[in-house]
């Protein structure tokens, strides 16, 4: 597909039954893109960082059925996931159920706060 406008991104993400996030280097804004619109997400956790975002995200939300251990579980999962509407909609009714936990959660904006208050000094 071309690249689209992001309001024609967000009704892609409404229409379509999962998101696959890339293997090589995890989603952050389209992962949380996804979640906001109930779209069930599919990952594995690489090595490094780079491809842990999803994973931590859908660690946040309480959802780990989704999160696969190795490449052939990416695969089954992605498969179960596009064929079973009812565990399909279990997920998508937990994550609406649950969505507060990874959008309105403060703790990391104040620990990010805390840490440059300690750093730069409080209004030194």
């Amino acid at each position: 597909m071309p690249q689209l406008e992001q309001n024609d991104y967000f009704q892609l993400n409404l229409l379509a039954d999962i998101y696959l996030d890339n293997l090589s280097w995890s989603g952050g804004n389209t992962t949380l893109e996804a979640i906001a619109c109930q779209l069930p997400v599919v990952t594995c956790p690489g090595e490094f960082m780079r491809g842990r975002h999803s994973y931590a995200i859908l660690k946040k939300l309480g959802i780990t059925e989704t999160i696969a251990t190795d490449k052939n579980h990416y695969i089954e999962i992605a498969i179960r996931l596009g064929l079973d509407n009812q565990w399909r909609q279990t997920i998508k009714d937990y994550t609406k159920m649950n969505i507060d936990t990874v959008f309105n959660d403060r703790t990391s904006v104040e620990s990010l706060e805390r840490f440059y208050q300690s750093v730069v000094g409080e209004g030194k």
